[in-house]
């Protein structure tokens, strides 16, 4: 005869474990896309960035490209590990400062296309830098209080369940500043290229931005709306299209760093060349 106290401590376990076991997939599913990306593009990064002139360019790159790359370990370890509370707050800290960080740089660079896209509207270029530059310092302002919004569920079973997050209002309001801007710079893009398309302007840099950019911001903001859904949800996966989405966003805004399409002679110049 089942045990009526420790019945239901096990169906507990039982989906505490289901549930982890889909958040740590999902985790491993964004680690695995972003890798795959930097080694099947290597060759055009070293060759549109590494080997173009400018500093700024090269600099955004890195850490853009190269943080997402090494955040992963830590959320491996925030994922899988049996970190302590402390040991989950200092990584969900560390952690989160190199994606806030990273998301700026991708930030920038899909500011900088949607600008060159726009280069000769200026109302539309002072409210795009206006808009990135709210983003950013709000982005910012709610991770710093997200650190005091947030706690790590303690699980005494000596069991590798990694850290168990609980999320406030803060880190939900973060990313739905995160998926307005991402929606913003989406309707510039179409708005921009059903004005190119009707006007029969067909650049390199528009039929990148049209094929590309459009198509990838999409994704994109369909996966971070239904990402700021999970997480105001207050459901037991919360953070489970977190990951997915930080891979799709590395991928989309370094494909718009390498992928101009743009002639040899312009280089990073691109960023400024009119369509």
């Amino acid at each position: 005869m089942a045990d009526p106290v420790i019945t239901p401590f096990i169906k507990e376990l039982a989906k505490a474990l289901q549930i982890s076991r889909n958040v740590n997939y999902a985790t491993l599913a964004g680690l695995v896309t972003a890798y795959f990306d930097w080694l099947l593009t290597f060759d055009s990064e070293v060759r549109l960035i590494w080997n173009a002139n400018g500093v700024k360019i090269k600099v955004l790159y890195m850490i853009t490209r190269y943080l997402p790359l090494v955040c992963p370990f830590l959320n491996l370890y925030y994922r899988f590990g049996d970190a302590t509370t402390s040991e989950c707050d200092a990584l969900y800290k560390a952690g989160g400062t190199m994606f806030a960080v990273s998301a700026i740089g991708a930030a920038l660079i899909v500011t900088l296309r949607t600008w060159a896209i726009w280069a000769t509207a200026k109302p539309v270029i002072y409210a795009l830098f206006g808009i990135v530059t709210v983003t950013v310092v709000l982005c910012f302002v709610l991770l710093f209080i997200s650190w005091r919004d947030i706690n790590h569920l303690t699980v005494a079973l000596n069991l590798p369940f990694g850290c168990i997050p609980r999320y406030g209002s803060v880190v939900p309001a973060a990313f739905l500043v995160e998926a307005a801007y991402d929606l913003v710079i989406l309707l510039l893009l179409v708005t921009r290229a059903a004005s190119l398309y009707r006007w029969g302007r067909n650049s390199p840099l528009f039929q990148t931005v049209l094929y590309d950019g459009i198509l990838l911001y999409v994704y994109i903001t369909v996966v971070s709306v239904a990402n700021v859904v999970l997480l105001f949800s207050n459901s037991d996966y919360e953070p489970f299209l977190l990951p997915i989405q930080a891979g799709e966003e590395r991928i989309a805004d370094n494909d718009n760093l390498r992928s101009f399409n743009c002639p040899d002679r312009l280089g990073v110049m691109c960023f400024t060349e009119p369509v």
